[in-house]
């Protein structure tokens, strides 16, 4: 009964981050195992809908839409593959105000990779049943070491560099996640169909690249018209 209860304590956390309601028991009641089961459903369903973009907003007079598949080989699906414009504009992009949410939940990163554009700051809730010490790799551009965390425990890190950082679990060897810091706010995660969609992107001529953790970047070149839809597509293959 100690874990459900933690489970509904986390809930409320998550419910303030995503702005909804949840169903509470009244204060110093412990809940039945039904109010317990709700409280965690109620939490699993939240963090399913945890964002994988965090970006400026930018609107464009004219901008055009790039769009496509990205097949990947020899791996389960063409989840999580992130596509990206190196840059538009110079890159002269303000860092959104909106915060990423990356949790911990039985014992994994959710969401598994994010991408996110330079400047964001990303909120790690412990939504587990046990304590986690999040960190990323001394060798990774942006090392950081969050220390061991108590179930319903947030911290939070500012990505102000770069490149893709793997997360990591002292505690919890089998703990791994991404978060893929860009340039400027024109990238997209692909979901398991692979689809991808880019928009209100000036019109010009790009460096477009396609990115996953276990295989090798692609990069194509790519023309975008005025107020057109331009379809790029990729093939991913393991790296050498």
């Amino acid at each position: 009964m100690k874990n459900l209860f933690c489970f509904f304590i986390v809930a409320l956390v998550l419910g303030f981050f995503c702005s909804t309601n949840l169903v509470v028991a009244e204060e110093g009641k412990e809940l039945t195992e039904e109010e317990a089961k709700l409280a965690q459903q109620q939490l699993l369903e939240k963090i399913k809908l945890l964002k994988k973009e965090i970006r400026s907003e930018v609107t464009v007079d004219n901008g055009g839409t790039i769009s496509g598949t990205v097949t990947c080989k020899r791996v389960r699906n063409s989840e999580n593959v992130i596509v990206s414009l190196e840059e538009v504009a110079g890159n002269k992009y303000s860092a959104p105000a909106e915060r990423g949410i990356v949790d911990q939940l039985n014992l994994t990163f959710v969401p598994h990779v994010i991408a996110v554009q330079k400047g964001t700051s990303i909120d790690f809730p412990n939504s587990d049943t046990v304590r986690h010490n999040l960190f990323s790799p001394p060798e990774c551009c942006k090392q950081f070491n969050l220390g061991t965390y108590d179930v319903g425990v947030v911290k939070t890190v500012e990505f102000d560099k770069v490149c893709d950082v793997p997360l990591l679990c002292n505690v919890h060897a089998e703990m791994a996640g991404f978060v893929v810091v860009l340039k400027n706010p024109y990238f997209s995660v692909t979901g398991k169909d692979g689809v991808y969609k880019i928009e209100n992107v000036p019109p010009g001529n790009y460096k477009i690249n396609a990115w996953h953790e276990k295989l090798r970047t692609v990069t194509q070149d790519v023309a975008v018209a005025s107020a057109k839809d331009v379809s790029v597509d990729f093939l991913l293959k393991k790296k050498k």
